[in-house]
């Protein structure tokens, strides 16, 4: 398996890139968090028809951001120096960070996993158990604060046409992680970030064995994403309906979503034939079909960062997308060069993340002046 560069967790097209709320819990809150915090327990999530709900019945609308929190990928190999230091100080600062992500609107964050660095230990993080103990105290921290959390594993990222044979390959870590956070209901999965080089033949095969696994081997009944091939950024409806029905036959109701990815790939405003492609490929399937978007970011290594694009492509989410029944968006990256929304030396929103807050995430006056 090759290394994944530094700036890849995304759907750059066309890059050689090296590389339960089914268990739901009676009561609402429990004692184990570090630094004597609460665990708050948010409502569950599911899955009805083409729409995401609380299990109130109320809708509920992904915005959420990509946080870089525990170690998931290798450079040439081996620790990656720049990566070890944003995930300790994400870890050492969870409360504050956490808090802050939720006061500027946002109510979701994506982190990115590995099986490869987790079994191997890579970062030296003590162990699988010590790897778990740590996500563990991030996920905590993160539904305390009233954030919903996405675990995504990014093993499909790496290995392009070998998925298909590497596929289980992070089973068992999907397993030890599920049984992690079987309590608490703010936690969802994805369990394959970009699958590519595959056709949707194959495609299926393999998101039907993964289907099966989480819903037999483990025996999780909540809300999973599930990736489309070509980095996430394809949709095809034939495929698409015959894995929710697969879910459907495995639950007796399917509790999938459907997952998009997007970055401006040289395009430097989400219009005209950028739009137009948009609308064929998925525009078109909006409130026919349970879609999310979990990872949207304005750089790519086919061009310099396109801020309009990003521009662009977050009022259309807004105000046409949502509206029709797009389930939401999550943004790429809180705390990672160059697509960070956050200055790791100045703590300052970026240019792309105040406009992803003044957007998409829209915090209160309160909040936003604090």
């Amino acid at each position: 398996m090759v290394a994944l560069l530094a700036t890849a967790c995304s759907g750059r097209i066309g890059l050689a890139l090296p590389s339960t709320t089914v268990k739901q819990a009676t009561t609402t809150t429990t004692t184990i968090a570090p630094h004597h915090h609460a665990v708050k327990l948010l409502p569950a999530l599911r899955v009805v028809g083409s729409t995401l709900e609380q299990s109130s019945g109320k809708r509920f609308v992904m915005k959420g951001v990509v946080v870089y929190a525990v170690p998931f990928y290798l450079t040439n190999g081996g620790e990656d120096p720049g990566l070890a230091s944003v995930t300790e100080t994400a870890y050492q600062g969870r409360w504050a960070m956490f808090a802050r992500i939720k006061s500027l609107g946002f109510n979701t964050i994506k982190i990115p996993l590995q099986s490869t660095v987790y079994s191997g230990d890579t970062y030296g993080l003590d162990g699988a158990a010590a790897y778990r103990a740590r996500l563990r105290a991030m996920v905590n921290a993160a539904t305390t604060e009233g954030l919903y959390v996405v675990l995504c594993w990014t093993d499909s990222l790496t290995e392009g046409y070998s998925v298909l044979t590497d596929y289980a390959t992070p089973f068992p870590m999907m397993k030890a992680v599920e049984a992690t956070f079987a309590n608490n209901p703010g936690v969802i999965y994805e369990p394959y970030n970009e699958p590519h080089e595959i056709s949707w033949d194959q495609w299926i095969v393999i998101s039907e064995k993964m289907l099966a696994y989480w819903r037999g081997e483990i025996g999780y009944h909540g809300v999973l994403i599930a990736d489309t091939q070509y980095w996430d950024w394809s949709f095809d409806p034939v495929y698409v309906t015959a894995l929710l029905r697969y879910d459907q036959a495995l639950l007796g109701t399917p509790d999938l979503l459907i997952a998009n990815h997007r970055y401006p790939n040289g395009n430097s405003c989400f219009c005209g034939s950028e739009r137009a492609t948009w609308d064929s490929l998925i525009g078109q399937y909006i409130g026919k079909y349970p879609l999310i978007g979990t990872e949207y970011g304005i750089n790519d290594e086919i061009g310099p960062p396109e801020l309009a694009w990003g521009q662009g492509l977050l009022s259309y989410l807004e105000d046409e997308a949502i509206p029709a029944g797009f389930n939401g968006a999550i943004m790429f990256v809180w705390n990672w060069q160059p697509d960070e929304i956050a200055d790791p030396t100045t703590g300052g929103l970026t240019a792309w993340g105040q406009e992803i807050v003044d957007t998409l995430a829209k915090p209160t006056a309160a909040a936003a002046s604090g």
